[in-house]
């Protein structure tokens, strides 16, 4: 199990909405095509990251395509001479992959000032195709008024669940990182890991019973004020948004083990116009990335910022997680899926 540790992570600062049709015409008109989530993230870029980038860039404008990180890399692929979109935001997962395929362009700080305080292993884990701007945890949410002794950990969550005692919601392989936030972490668990995933397979069969699966992020609060389940996988920043949008009975556990990080990535992509790279030195500035983190309730990468007591509360600590080896797990997903289509899905 590889635990981020404080020296790891501080060690060393790093170095070295539609598709537009015409993206030749994009670059003369002097706007960028930048990506985004749903919901708060889109507020996020709007209101905070656009107009940084906006201020610092005199006669460009920003246009954010609303969608997901699979559609977005398949649409720069298929037209990678003139990409239909700059600057994406990625699961570190897809920026390795598209890194690999080309698609996307090493990071630096003489391109993103930034970047200088942001900590090495923030790039590192991208192999310097983009660079980590934010991260969560996924961790267990329950429904504190039902479960008043929540699960300490991921073994005594699957033992717990496999007696019935509770009903877990957990990510189903229609979300994309259940491999990431699920599968591994059982594996892990129960002493597996990427080179033997079994066990994390043999955990969910034996919770399947007392389980319902989502495969979409807001369905994860539905399925616990219906009692359908108690407890589940779900990450801390929406647990914490749905509790200040009315869901005061959801409240999140870090288990023992350490909850799978999971951060967010921006990429710059190749072949689209070089202040693309301003966009993301402005996703990095300090005061945009402490708006964003009051915003959308997730701890960011900017080493400067300094969180207000009451966020400081919220975050799960990161080193308190686990850092998952992305690149190994991207390499494997497609068996893994096939794999809980015939094992799982009957």
């Amino acid at each position: 199990m590889t635990i981020i540790t404080r020296r790891s992570l501080l060690a060393g600062a790093a170095a070295g909405v539609a598709t537009l049709p015409f993206a030749h015409d994009a670059f003369a008109q002097g706007r960028l095509t930048v990506t985004s989530y749903g919901g708060t993230w889109e507020k996020a870029q709007r209101e905070i990251y656009a107009p940084v980038f906006k201020s610092r860039n005199a006669g460009w404008d920003v246009d954010v395509q609303l969608g997901g990180p699979p559609q977005w890399l398949s649409q720069i692929e298929a037209n990678a001479s003139a990409p239909p979109i700059h600057v994406s935001l990625m699961p570190v997962e897809l920026a390795l992959a598209g890194g690999a395929k080309g698609l996307f362009e090493k990071i630096s700080v003489d391109k993103v000032p930034n970047l200088a305080d942001v900590p090495k292993p923030f790039v590192d884990m991208c192999e310097g195709w983009g660079v980590c701007v934010n991260y969560g945890a996924a961790v267990f949410g329950y429904h504190k008024e039902r479960v008043k002794n929540p699960p300490k950990s991921y073994k005594e969550l699957v033992e717990r669940v496999a007696k019935g005692e509770l009903r877990a919601a957990l990510p189903g392989i229609g979300w994309a990182f259940t491999p990431t936030i699920l599968l591994w972490p059982l594996a892990q668990a129960f002493g597996g890991g990427v080179d033997n995933v079994t066990p994390g397979f043999e955990a969910v069969k034996r919770m399947r019973p007392n389980s319902v699966f989502w495969n979409s992020v807001t369905e994860f609060p539905q399925l616990l004020q219906s009692g359908e389940a108690d407890v589940g996988i779900w990450y801390d920043g929406r647990i914490w948004d749905a509790y200040d949008a009315g869901a005061k009975w959801l409240a999140p556990l870090n288990p023992e083990e350490g909850a799978a990080m999971i951060p967010a990535s921006v990429v710059k992509v190749k072949n689209a116009p070089e202040i693309g790279w301003k966009y993301v030195d402005a996703m990095l500035d300090p005061e945009a990335q402490l708006k964003f983190a009051k915003l959308i309730n997730y701890p960011i990468t900017n080493s400067k910022v300094v969180f207000p007591p009451e966020l400081r509360e919220r975050f799960t600590p990161w080193e308190k997680t686990q850092l998952p080896p992305f690149g190994k797990i991207a390499a494997v997903i497609p068996e893994w899926v096939n794999r809980w289509n015939r094992e799982l899905r009957g």
